[in-house]
């Protein structure tokens, strides 16, 4: 990072995890009208109560700044000028880790809203904080079952090499599975609603709780990509897809540098027809 970009990122970094924390707070306070955060936490009826308690500063500051430092991480390959020698950035194994990890989450969720659906037409109790052992394990199971089948068909089935694009496909493709989530868990949730008076450890809730962290999080990664993503297309039309020769004025037919073709776009796979 150019020198002169550091105070700009000292003041943003700090600017954007408040405001994260901040926003956290406001969804999670929309969701329930009383929450239970944790057993040495005070129960919550407004997001005022909610950012006045000083251990939730200190409890969903922690929280939002990893937060913020998982997003950085995410968003790593975008600041590769371009991919070494046409290959894929090596920095997008850890993108899709976490991408991963988001999409297997929002997997639970859907378990866990199915589950309390199933108990409200069999008219039984479902409880998150009271699921037996075998429920537990089905659930870790479907966690790191998903994380890890969604991160190997990533790896291996992604062949695009330019970040922007990956990163971009992918954070629309979570955004819109979460909305979509939303959209299911929403009728099941005002349905446990009508019949439970103890609303914070039900399936719902934590899918809720889930989708909405999953939205608040894609969001940065999704603003960041669209800002930078016109940089990097005037690069890749500027430069060698290869290895990074910048054109001149007359470029020829190939790059001299490397003997690649010139021709704009990510999906260009020959090369010069000497064999270099």
């Amino acid at each position: 990072m150019h020198l002169r970009r550091w105070p700009v990122f000292v003041l943003l970094v700090p600017a954007y995890t408040v405001l994260l924390f901040i926003l956290g707070s406001l969804l999670l306070a929309l969701i329930s009208k009383e929450m239970i955060l944790d057993s040495s936490l005070s129960i919550f009826a407004s997001v005022e109560e909610l950012l006045g308690d000083p251990e939730w500063w200190t409890f969903g500051g922690i929280v939002a700044s990893i937060s913020v430092a998982i997003q950085a991480v995410f968003l790593i390959p975008l600041f590769d000028r371009h991919p070494p020698r046409g290959e894929r950035s090596r920095a997008l194994v850890l993108s899709f880790i976490i991408g991963s990890f988001v999409a297997a989450l929002l997997m639970v969720g859907m378990a866990l809203s199915l589950a309390e659906l199933v108990s409200l037409l069999s008219e039984e109790r479902f409880s998150v904080d009271q699921m037996g052992e075998a429920y537990r394990i089905l659930i870790g199971t479907l966690f790191f079952g998903g994380w890890a089948f969604w991160t190997l068909c990533l790896i291996v089935f992604v062949r695009d090499i330019w970040s922007d694009r990956i990163l971009g496909r992918m954070v629309g493709a979570l955004l819109a599975g979460t909305v979509l989530e939303v959209i299911v868990v929403l009728p099941i949730d005002i349905m446990v609603r009508k019949k439970t008076d103890c609303y914070c450890d039900t399936g719902t809730f934590f899918t809720l709780c889930i989708a909405s962290a999953a939205t608040l999080w894609l969001t940065g990664p999704g603003i960041a990509i669209a800002l930078l993503s016109k940089k990097h297309r005037m690069w890749r039309r500027d430069h060698c897809l290869r290895c990074g020769y910048a054109r001149g004025p007359s470029p020829g037919d190939v790059c001299p540098e490397c003997g690649y073709l010139w021709k704009e776009g990510p999906d260009v796979k020959k090369r010069a027809t000497d064999g270099i």
